[in-house]
């Protein structure tokens, strides 16, 4: 995952993803670009250029480095049929649209002589193959609060399967929007942003290849011990600083997530002390209150 939270705006301007001072795609999708990840296809509208007018283009969006180092907006239109790649066989190229393979590790030489490596995968919502260096990809520190080892980073930065001891397992799939697919629904992430730890609370992940939907529903120890440090981690965070937004969303978003696995595992969850669930507002204050009467609640909303 490549987290940038500083957003290219000019160029964001440029293609009319950001106008009148807010954005005209949806707040996943641009929050998805402040992730380090692709969005969904989205329609951009009205580009005009020197030598080109476009009325309307399906494409998907990230974030790159540019060569001064800086983000910039990278575009990547639907196709109407795979495109080629300069790197791969037809047979390759097959593999990767059948899902046989779920990328293609590729060694090239750059013009300075050194060896680099490229990893290979197909996009099927723009029909194209979609290449990254794994050098700029970062590895969580941690996954449903299990430390990963070096080895294992290494493995999630060049797009192989890594296995938790529970046997979660889960591989970097840079055509996801969130980034990851996993044989699990739901996986927490432990990350390190800004020299510190952020918690990431991935749901609804792709499948990976061959793997169950039973297996994907389940919820394991090591995932509910990383939803409830998440959630302590949230509530820190809120105590410092009751306007952070960010903190309130996750929080929030964790919590559901705690009341599905207790709903699905009641004898081996029981909620202690600061584990249980509530929702709180915008202002750090506990939507519905057990106490409140409808009335009260019927006011509150107005």
């Amino acid at each position: 995952m490549i987290i940038e939270k500083k957003l290219p705006m000019q160029d964001l301007k440029l293609f009319g993803i950001y106008k009148d001072g807010k954005f005209t795609i949806p707040e996943e999708q641009i929050r998805a670009l402040q992730d380090g990840k692709m969005t969904d296809v989205v329609e951009l509208k009205n580009l005009k250029g020197k030598d080109v007018q476009i009325d309307s283009l399906p494409a998907r969006l990230s974030i790159v480095r540019g060569t001064d180092g800086n983000p910039s907006l990278r575009i990547d239109p639907v196709y109407r049929s795979p495109n080629s790649h300069p790197q791969l066989s037809k047979e390759e190229k097959a593999k990767l649209i059948k899902e046989d393979l779920a990328n293609i590790r590729k060694n090239y030489v750059d013009r300075d002589g050194n060896v680099r490596t490229e990893i290979i995968a197909y996009d099927k919502n723009t029909r194209q193959f979609i290449s990254y260096d794994p050098r700029a990809v970062q590895a969580p520190e941690a996954v449903n609060n299990e430390k990963l080892t070096a080895d294992q980073k290494r493995k999630f930065k060049e797009g192989e399967m890594v296995e938790l001891a529970d046997g979660t397992q889960f591989r970097f799939s840079t055509a996801d929007r969130k980034g990851i697919r996993s044989n699990r629904n739901g996986l927490v992430l432990s990350v390190l942003l800004d020299g510190g730890i952020s918690y990431l609370l991935l749901t609804g992940l792709g499948r990976m290849l061959g793997k169950k939907s039973s297996e994907e529903q389940s919820y394991t120890k090591g995932y509910q011990e990383g939803l409830k440090t998440m959630q302590k981690n949230m509530e820190r965070r809120i105590a410092q600083n009751p306007n952070d937004k960010n903190a309130l969303r996750d929080l929030n978003n964790v919590r559901d997530e705690l009341s599905k696995v207790s709903a699905a595992h009641p004898a081996n969850y029981q909620a202690k002390g600061g584990d249980e669930v509530k929702r709180f507002d915008s202002n750090d204050t506990e939507v519905n209150p057990p106490n409140q009467s409808e009335d009260e609640r019927r006011q509150r909303r107005i």
